[in-house]
């Protein structure tokens, strides 16, 4: 029983970790009691080891796919007015509500653009791998919540509602549980579902223009800092 305990707690900790430093943690676990404090104390040190193991990319990528939960939630429960000022040319229209953009146009959100920029940059000072690709890893990482609803319209499982350019939504009360899409944004032809459940592939370009664009301000930073070689 104790030994698999042992095994069970190590195996919370992640594999290059385990490799350089798990014999030494299993021989300290088998000769001591493992008490309630002592078992907790492990499984929290293991946590905190999980999460420093997590790539930027990914981190920011979770990051940004629980934001656009957040943002899908609240378009469900509380969808704003397609705000449309008649007489105005399309390109001088009043801006959608940011939470409208992340999900339906996200290089018009300052936040993500932000976002994908400040990874970009913080991977080439880094200098593990390639700004853009990380980017692009965090884009579809954020974009998961986005193909799952349109998943979820494509098969009947939650249906939409389209808006369009100077109409108000019904309150949550009088639609019950619907999607509100707004049209009039441009995109890709075809139904509602297929933009959003093709999101991930959308979205790689500009994610790979941003994390680009920020990696080559890393990699200038970085070179800034590296002290000067003596001759």
């Amino acid at each position: 029983m104790r030994t698999r305990l042992v095994l069970w707690l190590m195996r919370l900790y992640p594999k290059a970790w385990r490799k350089e430093y798990g014999a030494e943690l299993a021989e300290m676990l088998r000769a001591r009691p493992l008490t309630a404090r002592v078992c907790s104390d492990v499984v929290l040190s293991a946590m905190w080891q999980r999460v420093r193991a997590v790539e930027p990319a990914t981190g920011v990528g979770i990051g940004l796919m629980f934001v656009m939960i957040w943002a899908i939630a609240s378009i469900v429960l509380a969808p704003p007015p397609y705000v449309w000022s008649a007489g105005q040319a399309h390109n001088e229209q009043p801006a959608l509500a940011e939470r409208i953009e992340f999900v339906q146009k996200p290089l018009r959100s300052e936040f993500y653009v932000i976002a994908l920029f400040a990874l970009g940059f913080w991977t080439a000072v880094r200098g593990r791998q390639s700004p853009g690709r990380a980017a692009m890893r965090a884009a579809v990482i954020a974009s998961i919540p986005i193909a799952l609803v349109g998943l979820s319209m494509l098969t009947g499982v939650l249906d939409y509602t389209e808006l369009y350019p100077g109409q108000t939504p019904p309150a949550f009360y009088e639609r019950g549980m619907f999607y509100t899409f707004y049209k009039g944004i441009q995109q890709i032809p075809g139904p509602v579902p297929f933009p959003m459940l093709l999101s991930p592939l959308l979205r790689l370009p500009g994610a790979w223009l941003w994390g680009t664009v920020g990696g080559s301000l890393g990699r200038k930073f970085a070179d800034w800092r590296r002290p000067p070689v003596s001759a």
